[in-house]
């Protein structure tokens, strides 16, 4: 398979992640929202399919952008892969049973930490080494910052900034995964 070949199908995965994260969104507030199961299940199902999703563009970032990064953007790509790998497996298995709530949390921290080093790297790629649109680059602070205020207003309990910053962080997501498809596709 040819690169361009690969930007296309990283293209549709990246676009394909869309529905996937705003399914999980959707089942996580119902989850929280007091209707319970089966929407934890489902929230942890579409969770682990937007993370094996964002596999080959993370690839695909990586063959357009290696040559201008260096051996920095080799390492931080192949970590966030195996992340969203062992992010996505450890939800799947606490689905089927194989893991309780607990060790999940374990596998998505040790998942979630190298995907968050290549945000910040898609950050970087684009607005410091001009190889992705200025677009990806601010939609992925936002996306980042949106996160933290999630997580600080979360920890705090604030009910209502907190159903904010969620909605402000899956549109912010949404925007994000749709630009990233459209810069991989004009790659192909």
């Amino acid at each position: 398979m040819g690169n361009a070949s690969l930007f296309r199908l990283a293209a549709a995965s990246a676009w394909l992640a869309i529905p996937a994260l705003l399914l999980a969104g959707l089942f996580l507030a119902l989850f929280f929202g007091g209707r319970g199961e089966p929407y934890g299940p489902l929230n942890d199902i579409f969770t682990a399919l937007s993370l094996l999703l964002l596999i080959l563009p993370a690839i695909a970032v990586y063959l357009s952008s290696q040559a201008a990064a260096g051996s920095w953007l080799t390492v931080v790509t192949w970590l966030a892969v195996a992340g969203m790998v062992i992010g996505a497996a450890g939800q799947v298995l606490l689905v089927i049973g194989v893991i309780n709530l607990q060790t999940s949390f374990v596998t998505g921290s040790i998942g979630i930490l190298p995907v968050l080093a290549w945000a910040i790297s898609i950050a970087v790629l684009s607005l410091g080494l001009r190889q992705l649109s200025a677009s990806l680059g601010w939609l992925m602070v936002a996306v980042l910052l949106l996160a933290l205020f999630l997580t600080l207003a979360s920890s705090l309990h604030w009910k209502l900034a907190t159903w904010l910053f969620a909605g402000g962080l899956i549109t912010a997501l949404v925007a994000w995964l749709g630009s990233l498809g459209r810069d991989l596709i004009r790659l192909a």
